[in-house]
């Protein structure tokens, strides 16, 4: 389902290019020698309210803060390059390799004079620094590594996740609630008894009493080998990538695909509490002896959604974990309102301060104080790129097309491709019909930066809206081998081979795409549409049915049934006739009832419903006036006009849809989804003759 949620809004403008920089304000360095206390109380902090993994700021040998991630399943601590970098740290490769669920990496040793954990000093504290796979950011929150067992390992560590708070103290200055079942901890690793009620809600549940590693880090319950035996006949079995540290962020996300099972859980015991619904376990490693996702050693992880809502108190010295009721004030502690307040009380009137004050308030969606912030910074440093682009794009998801458009073509071509901009503005520029100034700055990046793989994806878009099919074709292909990825852009690809006149190229794309991307809805519905009948905006490819409904049996086989990309599946299977009404209305039924009736906010809501039933071809007045009332709530969100432009196209009001196709593009850009829309979707109402 096409919802934007804060944090991929606070996506769409970082990812821009506009990267972070190390946003702390500057702290003095300590008066007098460092004296560690026994105990310690401090905030959490959180990407976003509700945000699954907490963080701390913890003291640094040179003064200043540094942001880390509390994450007891790490054994050995980590920091960033950036961190490293700071403090003068160098790691030492030792020909040693740290183990995580994406792969193994080097591990580069290095130690840590000291970490001051609100005034709880540790000591000559060992970590890898650089691991591929650790976050660097949380939304715009620099993170600047984890802190893991061999820092918490010689003490009490209590978090309670309602109230964002978490304590560390040495023993006896955190209480430890009477009866608190066992834990071992080896030094490394935090195991405690778990009992899992396994099997669908309707069922008498499998009962299981396992041993599971305790990780704040890890999302719910994880498997592995032979700790799930006895759940095979509530489980399912397919595939899903499997991510972490030791995942590069250069190999395709395809690449990480690993065969599961997921088995629903009725209910979780553990530390003194039954949680209840706390979502499908994971189960790896099960077919064979050969243990190939994590570490060799991994029985499985019990992690946040089992401890979300309680105090979770874990006594390493004494061998103790208890999951407790909240004992403090309920909070959620943002971290990007946590460091604009602070940046407010020290640097309020430093105009050299107003890109980071302008990120945090972006984060927290007050576009209007981030402009201001923004302009105040830019009067100060009116050549910053990253402050330039960053300034357009939040125009233009204001909405503010035009401005955005006159901003960011003022800027050198250097400077769009290094912020990661230049596909966003050649695609703006194409939109408007500005077709040879899109192309005239393809060609100019790509003169400037011949290698690049963004810069060569411009060009590919600016000779596709020329009409220059070939030289598409052939920029898309260097794009790829940039990137080092052969398998890149393969629904481009199909758009360009569509208006070469070779669908067979085109539905071969798209059937690598599903390949290697089985819950990539936008390829199933595309790939539907081309083998859909002329009279339903397809090519009327009949020959092709069998092997659609072949693929697209084949991709959902190798999905969890809570994984397949219903919206989307309703509409494929309605164009090219896969499956009858009936299954098509419970496949509906389904799908709202998944994604869209436990939407908090209510146009969030309307507009996933409106968006179910235009794709199963329902658009009638009800489905307009719920997409109608979103958009009047939230005029610029491209996820929204998008929905509108589907209720309007199966309403057969192809003028409305087109211009709602384009204002969704021009607002996302850089998006392919957007594109292919528009351009389907004009071609629709320009053969209608609808004006």
């Amino acid at each position: 389902m096409r919802l934007l949620s804060r944090p991929l809004l606070i996506a769409a403008l970082w990812l821009a290019g506009c990267a972070p920089r190390a946003g702390t304000p500057p702290t003095p360095p300590p008066d007098a020698p460092l004296e560690g206390q026994d105990y310690a109380q401090l905030d959490l902090l959180r990407a976003f309210p509700g945000g699954q993994k907490v963080y701390i700021e913890a003291r640094m040998p040179d003064g200043d803060p540094a942001i880390f991630l509390v994450d007891t399943g790490a054994g050995v601590s980590a920091i960033s390059q950036g961190l490293a970098d700071r403090l003068s740290i160098t790691g030492q490769d030792l020909g040693m390799t740290l183990h995580g669920l994406g792969g193994s990496a080097p591990w580069y040793q290095a130690t840590l004079p000291f970490v001051d954990i609100g005034g709880v000093i540790v000591s000559d504290v060992e970590v890898a620094v650089a691991v591929p796979g650790m976050p660097e950011f949380a939304g715009w929150i620099p993170i600047d590594g984890i802190l893991g067992n061999n820092v918490w390992g010689s003490f009490v560590l209590a978090i309670d996740y309602p109230a964002d708070v978490l304590e560390v103290g040495l023993p006896g200055t955190i209480e430890i609630p009477a009866g608190a079942p066992r834990m071992a901890f080896d030094g490394a690793h935090i195991t405690i008894p778990v009992v899992l009620h396994a099997g669908e809600a309707d069922i008498d549940p499998v009962v299981r009493s396992i041993v599971l590693e305790l990780d704040t880090g890890a999302r719910g319950v994880l498997l592995s080998g032979p700790t799930g035996a006895g759940l095979e006949s509530v489980s399912t079995e397919a595939e899903e990538p499997i991510l972490g540290l030791g995942a590069s962020d250069r190999v395709p996300v395809s690449a990480f695909y690993r065969k599961t099972r997921r088995v629903p859980l009725q209910a979780v015991e553990l530390g003194g509490q039954r949680i209840e619904d706390p979502g499908p376990a994971t189960w790896m490693n099960y077919t064979d002896a050969t243990q190939d996702i994590g570490p060799v050693d991994m029985l499985g992880l019990a992690g946040h959604e089992l401890l979300e809502d309680h105090r979770a108190v874990l006594d390493y010295p004494g061998g103790h974990f208890a999951l407790t009721d909240s004992i403090h004030p309920a909070r959620q502690n943002d971290g990007h309102q946590v460091l604009l307040d602070r940046e407010l009380a020290c640097c309020a009137k430093d105009a050299s301060r107003g890109l980071v004050r302008a990120q945090y308030r972006l984060a927290l969606e007050d576009y209007e104080g981030g402009l201001k912030d923004l302009d105040v910074y830019l009067k100060a440093e009116p050549d910053d790129p990253e402050a330039r682009v960053l300034r357009a794009r939040v125009q233009r998801i204001m909405g503010d097309v035009d401005g955005y458009l006159d901003a960011a073509t003022a800027l050198t071509p250097t400077a769009l491709v290094e912020q990661d901009e230049i596909i966003a503005v050649v695609n703006s520029l194409a939109l408007v019909g500005r077709v040879d100034e899109a192309l005239t700055l393809a060609e100019a990046a790509i003169a400037e930066h011949p290698d690049d793989g963004g810069a060569l994806l411009a060009l590919a878009d600016a000779r596709y809206a020329a009409g220059d099919y070939g030289g598409a074709r052939a920029a898309l292909s260097k794009s790829a081998e940039a990137i080092e990825n052969p398998d890149a852009h393969l629904k481009r690809r199909a758009r360009v081979a569509l208006a070469e006149g070779d669908p067979a190229a085109a539905l071969s794309n798209l059937r690598r795409r599903l390949s290697l991307y089985p819950s990539d809805g936008d390829a199933l519905w595309f790939y539907a549409m081309l083998v859909s009948a002329p009279e339903r905006g397809g090519l009327g490819l009949s020959d092709a049915i069998a092997t659609f409904q072949a693929d697209r049996d084949r991709a959902m086989s190798r999905l969890h049934p809570e994984a397949r990309p219903l919206d989307f599946l309703v509409a494929a299977d309605r164009l090219t006739g896969a499956a009858d009404p009936a299954t098509i209305e419970t496949l509906l039924t389904e799908g709202i009832g998944r994604d869209c009736d436990d939407i908090e906010e209510e146009p969030s809501r309307n507009n996933c419903m409106a968006w179910y039933q235009s794709m199963a071809g329902d658009a009638g007045d009800a489905a307009l006036a719920l997409i109608q009332g979103a958009v009047d709530a939230e005029p610029h969100r491209s996820d929204f006009l998008d929905t509108l432009a589907m209720v309007y196209l199966t309403r057969g009001e192809l003028a409305e849809a087109a211009d709602a196709a384009l204002e969704a593009a021009r607002i996302t850009p850089d998006r392919f989804y957007h594109l292919w829309q528009v351009e389907r979707i004009t071609s629709l109402a320009n053969a209608s003759g609808s004006e």
